[in-house]
């Protein structure tokens, strides 16, 4: 029967082995570089299911798997318990591959180990990345060596109780004066698309839709008689959670919604918001707008262009939502989080907000 040993050298703590007998007969230990006991346990009945199996003698060795094979199987057999659609999941992780790849693509997954894990940490914080991207990654990699684990691909996981950097939430949204700036910006535009880019931004600022919510919106989701956007899908797929909400719509925005319904270009889609495709401008469908086409907007406004420009107009409604005495609960529903966590971000109020609350806070009347 195998152990996991706690080792220990002056005192302090460096490593958890393993020890275990091989098909010689011999007992045998080795550091297991795994963070944590559990870990250490898993690569421990690896190994003994391994010589019960007649896989692994004295000298053998498991056979070599560079991480980039590790990585495009995980890419080609993981199943993703929570990602909306495989095609968006596939997207993401391609997206990472191009980006790991090329520093890693040929190193041994089986001895890649914590030290290495922490360096590679380093590396992609040298490389500029931002903190909530190196989080991303290593996230990424954590899952995929889980995975061959699983497998049996490797025998553990370099990645787990690796420390990341804190997640960055920054959250920026429009004063009500910036809103209405942008708002008669946006409906001095006279061209087609001009007047599409007019509902959409309402689309955002109204009902807190993410932009491939706000292009993926079909009039069929719409209920203009009852007042309520039906919010089933992004112009790629599925919504983020995978599941449909309805978001009541104030006046104002049904009020547009109205009469962009009688003007609206039509599409094969049926779409709300339709993105010319051709110079001549008779060809519409659906697509997501980018950042390029509203950060003018902000500019001709006087506005400081935010970060993320389309999604700052999410975090403008959910803020003047909580501000305005929502519930956090009831925010969540709206935006479509799955997770209150998520909505928790939101929860922070401007300075003035907070003097002019605290100031109606009196024992005298």
């Amino acid at each position: 029967m195998g152990e996991v040993i706690r080792k220990m050298k002056n005192g302090r703590f460096i490593g958890y082995y393993i020890r275990w007998v091989d098909l010689d007969g011999k007992r045998k230990m080795r550091a297991s570089k795994q963070p944590t006991v559990a870990d250490a346990k898993r690569m421990l009945v690896e190994i003994e299911a391994r010589v019960a199996r007649g896989k692994l003698g004295v000298a053998e060795r498991p056979v070599r798997l560079s991480i980039g094979q590790l990585l495009e199987r995980f890419y080609a057999e993981y199943d993703p318990p929570r990602a909306r659609s495989r095609s968006a999941w596939e997207s993401k992780i391609r997206s990472q591959l191009v980006t790991l790849l090329p520093q890693l693509a040929e190193r041994d997954a089986g001895s890649f180990s914590v030290e290495d894990a922490e360096k590679l940490r380093h590396q992609l914080t040298r490389q500029g990345y931002k903190g909530n991207t190196v989080r991303l990654k290593l996230t990424f990699l954590g899952t995929a060596f889980d995975f061959g684990l699983r497998k049996g691909i490797v025998l553990g996981n370099p990645f787990a109780g690796l420390r990341k950097p804190r997640a960055e939430h920054r959250v920026e949204y429009l004063t009500i004066a910036e809103v209405r700036r942008l708002l008669a910006t946006v409906d001095a535009r006279s061209d087609e698309r001009g007047r599409v880019l007019a509902v959409g931004v309402r689309l955002a600022l109204y009902a807190g839709l993410r932009v491939g919510e706000v292009f993926g919106l079909r009039w069929r989701d719409i209920d203009l008689s009852r007042g309520m956007i039906t919010v089933s899908r992004s112009y790629a797929g599925t919504t983020k959670s995978g599941k449909p909400r309805h978001i009541p719509m104030a006046d104002e925005l049904a009020e547009v919604i109205r009469a962009w319904c009688a003007i609206c270009p039509e599409t094969t889609e049926g779409v709300v918001c339709p993105v010319i495709s051709d110079e001549a401008g008779s060809i519409w469908h659906a697509v997501k707008c980018r950042r390029p086409e509203l950060a003018p907007l902000y500019v001709a406004a006087a506005i400081p262009t935010p970060a993320s420009p389309w999604h700052a107009l999410r975090h403008t409604f959910a803020s003047h939502f909580l501000m305005n005495g929502g519930g956090l609960l009831t925010l969540q529903k709206l935006l479509g989080h799955c997770d209150l966590k998520m909505t928790s971000i939101y929860a922070h109020l401007s300075s003035d907000h907070v003097a002019t609350e605290v100031r109606r806070v009196s024992f005298l009347r």
